[in-house]
């Protein structure tokens, strides 16, 4: 299994486009792989392209926090499959990972619409 996600310089999980790095934890290698967030820089469908980018890379579920994804984004990664783990606000990545049998037991394939981003 790869899991994703968008994280801040200090390495706390944030919004899909608004950390500088995304890392995939490969469950099956024991190895985290580091990307630059291709949606950290632009102006417009910055989550879309992040969820693009976690399909090129194959990712399977996507550590979340309120309002990462929009309705947009969300859709697209329904679409494909992607599966979640929701938490309630941002923590350290390597917090998550460590515990990460127990975060794996709330996987879900929804996410609520009020966690969604909404553009004003």
């Amino acid at each position: 299994m790869r899991i994703a996600a968008t994280i801040t310089e200090k390495g706390y999980i944030e919004k899909l486009p608004d950390g500088p790095h995304i890392v995939i934890f490969d469950t099956e290698k024991n190895q985290t792989e580091k990307y630059d967030n291709p949606g950290y820089h632009l102006e417009e469908n910055r989550r879309s392209t992040v969820v693009d980018f976690l399909f090129e890379k194959n990712v399977d579920v996507v550590i979340t926090v309120p309002e990462a994804f929009c309705s947009i984004s969300y859709g697209k990664a329904r679409q494909k499959g992607l599966k979640f783990i929701r938490l309630k606000e941002s923590m350290p990545y390597e917090e998550v990972i460590k515990d990460l049998s127990s975060h794996l037991e709330r996987l879900t394939d929804n996410i609520p619409e009020d966690e969604l981003f909404k553009r004003i």
